[in-house]
């Protein structure tokens, strides 16, 4: 079989697109934040920062505009102050899954390794099933298991802890229960009314569901002794917060009280000055950094070795120029041989994609294919030489705006496979590893002799979206 015909083929991806802005209006938020995110979406970062300051002066707590100056500080590489208005959100919003990641990267490329996978570790527990910050997190993991370091010390609050107080007038309800003069339904009632009326003060716990064991009797004893003034409020605290704990009083008390504008204020002045400390350790220390995302190193070795990895030229050679792939008829079936030349990957790339190309060629391997009305059978052999090749694999960048994800002739000769894009934030970022096999698998079988398809479920089908490794937004 013998297939001399030559065709670019061309995969679409879907990208990012920003809503339409007709006017700019320094008093309408909305308009201005979707100006910032045309500004955002073409890498323009600074110009995105100008106008969210703009809007934070207006509404200075607005945790959509902190999270985007955020991320844009970050890809400037401006982590200290990328990570203050992370903080700023979850001083409102503690939860907030791209706050915790974007903290985790910040204090990553701070070098704060400890620090970044405390955030990871939150946000993983709040998406566990996300891709990118499992990848994050094993890289920072990985980085910590090579290079020991010492943990900046946190600086330390001054104010006092929450002060355990109970009234004097408390002490003979204690009293009567400890001597069986009321029961533990009364006491229990009781306590239930003093704790969610503020009438007694005690520091919170995580409460159980309500549970019909009996209370344990060091616990009324301690009722009996705190009576007696024999052991102190914190002794006497110890046995409510037992009852609570463990579901045998259940005290409906607010999970958190809403803090003062002056407690949020001391408690950023207190990150500030971590941050500082942070960086007076690094360059005392000169801690060796590895940086979390490595997107954008990649691509700068990319674009430094351009030639080397995109082979221009060999791309708009014809497919003529490389060898058929043999063949040969068993049982009346073809078995054709596809000799597979593959590119090196560019240098700092920490996603292995040549072995999930394997995956690749057992796919296609796996597949009832036909050719001149027979079946047909697929076999790859991967080979060092790279004249011998029927196909040429080579990792790609795309430039942006581009909207491609791969590029291949039909039957044999260059497949392109890409490897990121601008389209998640601005920035260049990588894709994931199931995504780059997808594109591998879609690509191989252009390599192979076939064309696109109009179903969707089919791997042939002409568009796909992709997802990111590392980016903020994804």
């Amino acid at each position: 079989m013998r297939i001399f015909y030559f065709l670019f083929v061309i995969l679409v991806s879907t990208t990012l697109m920003i809503g339409t802005v007709f006017a700019q209006t320094e008093e309408d938020p909305e308009i201005m934040f979707n100006i910032a995110k045309d500004h955002f979406s073409n890498g323009e970062y600074k110009e995105a920062i100008t106008i969210y300051d703009e809007i934070l002066e207006i509404a200075p707590n607005n945790v959509s505009t902190l999270k985007m100056k955020g991320i844009a500080q970050n890809n400037l590489g401006e982590h200290t102050s990328s990570l203050k208005q992370f903080y700023k959100v979850l001083q409102y919003k503690p939860n907030d899954i791209i706050s915790l990641t974007g903290m985790g990267v910040g204090f990553g490329y701070l070098g704060e390794y400890q620090e970044s996978i405390y955030y990871f570790e939150k946000a993983s527990d709040e998406k566990p099933d996300s891709i990118v910050i499992d990848n994050y997190k094993n890289f920072i993991n990985n980085v910590i298991s090579k290079y020991p370091y010492t943990p900046t010390e946190k600086p330390k609050e001054n104010s006092k802890s929450q002060i355990t107080s109970i009234p004097e007038w408390v002490r003979p309800i204690a009293k009567w229960w400890s001597e069986g003069n009321i029961n533990d339904d009364e006491f229990n009632s009781a306590l239930i009314y003093l704790i969610e009326n503020d009438i007694i003060q005690i520091p919170p716990v995580e409460q159980q569901n309500q549970s019909d064991e009996s209370i344990p009797e060091w616990v009324k004893n301690n009722a009996g002794w705190w009576a007696d003034k024999q052991i102190d409020d914190e002794a006497f605290v110890l046995g409510i917060q037992h009852l609570m704990e463990n579901g045998l009083i259940v005290v409906n008390i607010q999970n958190e009280t809403q803090k003062s504008q002056e407690e949020l204020d001391k408690e950023f002045y207190l990150f500030e000055k971590y941050l500082r400390d942070i960086s007076n350790n690094i360059s005392k220390e000169k801690r060796y950094i590895e940086f979390p995302n490595p997107s954008q190193d990649v691509i700068k070795k990319f674009l430094r070795d351009y030639i080397k990895w995109n082979f221009e030229e060999e791309v708009k050679k014809a497919s003529g120029n490389f060898p058929d792939p043999t063949y040969q008829i068993e049982d009346g079936a073809y078995i054709i041989n596809y000799k597979v030349f593959i590119n090196d990957q560019p240098t700092g790339l920490p996603l292995d994609h040549v072995s999930t190309l394997m995956n690749s060629f057992e796919f296609w391997q796996n597949q009832e294919l036909s050719t001149d009305n027979q079946s047909a059978e697929i076999q790859f052999e991967i080979t060092n030489v790279r004249h011998e090749a029927n196909v040429w694999v080579t990792w790609v960048v795309r430039n942006l705006g581009d909207g491609v994800l791969g590029h291949a002739h039909l039957g044999k000769g260059v497949v392109e496979v890409t490897l990121g894009d601008y389209n998640c934030d601005g920035s260049f970022q990588l894709y994931d590893v199931e995504s780059v096999e997808t594109i591998m698998t879609h690509e191989l079988g252009h390599s192979i002799g076939l064309k696109h398809v109009s179903e969707k479920s089919n791997i042939m089908y002409p568009s796909y979206t992709p997802s990111y490794a590392y980016c903020l937004l994804s």
